[in-house]
């Protein structure tokens, strides 16, 4: 906490501020130890994610925009292999995320081939012909609205989907009964069922590794895309795109 605030002044004031008037500074240049070569290369990833799940932990260096600017204009620049150095910082993020991806999707494979056999075979433990025929019904009434909204009878349609909103209660009610009726925890999220989102689709997002419900409401999704996470690994995942071409360039040119 103490070197996160002492960071913060160095910022701010500048890590001379507790110079005294007439004692002289050496001057700083971005190539000193104490600079983020990150940053001079564009962002330190520990500024994208903080208080997040995906937190990298406080960058004790300098992250001066003055720096930066002057590392842009140097002749010097692309040439002491910070752009290298970021590149495999990135990757390694990207690489460490992606498989906490593909770990969050086995789970929810998982997940769904329990409920499936839970709720809809006949030998599963929370089994409802009753839920099985309010299935079929929504699917019913859900066709006939889409016959109905083509043919331009919009009204008539509303209706039924009203009528398909209450069936959906009347089967989030079934279940939540069936599952008190097997002695399945309602607070507590089982790895292979989940209590909490039996009747949600979920889905994980590929870009930050979020899980999302499939067909929620375009607010929380909007919220979503526009999290510290996602758009944190969003310009990671461009960034890393536009090294590897600057790179390509870099060497066209030298051959």
């Amino acid at each position: 906490m103490a070197s996160a605030a002492a960071a913060l002044l160095d910022q701010l004031m500048g890590r001379n501020r507790n110079a005294g008037a007439g004692e002289k500074t050496a001057r700083e240049h971005w190539s000193d130890p104490e600079v983020c070569k990150y940053y001079l290369c564009g962002f330190c990833p520990s500024q994208l994610f903080t208080n997040t799940r995906s937190d990298v932990g406080v960058c004790d260096k300098i992250h001066d925009e003055t720096f930066q600017i002057a590392y842009e204009a140097s002749p010097d620049k692309g040439k002491k292999g910070y752009e290298e150095r970021f590149l495999d910082y990135l990757e390694k993020l990207v690489r460490d995320l992606d498989r906490r991806i593909q770990r969050g999707k086995e789970r929810l494979d998982r997940s769904a081939e329990a409920n499936k056999k839970a709720f809809d075979d006949e030998g599963g433990s929370m089994f409802s012909e009753k839920l099985q025929e309010l299935t079929k019904q929504i699917a019913l009434l859900i066709n006939q609205s889409e016959e109905l909204g083509a043919s331009g009878r919009v009204e008539e349609a509303q209706e039924l989907i009203s009528k398909v909103e209450e069936l959906e209660r009347e089967k989030e009610k079934e279940r939540s009964a069936m599952m008190l009726k097997a002695n399945v925890p309602q607070t507590v999220a089982g790895f292979e069922i989940d209590p909490g989102n039996f009747h949600e689709k979920n889905e994980i997002c590929d870009v930050c590794g979020c899980f999302l419900i499939i067909g929620d409401t375009q607010a929380r999704m909007d919220a979503h895309l526009m999290g510290k996470q996602h758009m944190g690994f969003a310009r990671i995942r461009s960034t890393i795109v536009e090294l590897k071409v600057l790179s390509m360039l870099f060497t066209y040119m030298c051959t």
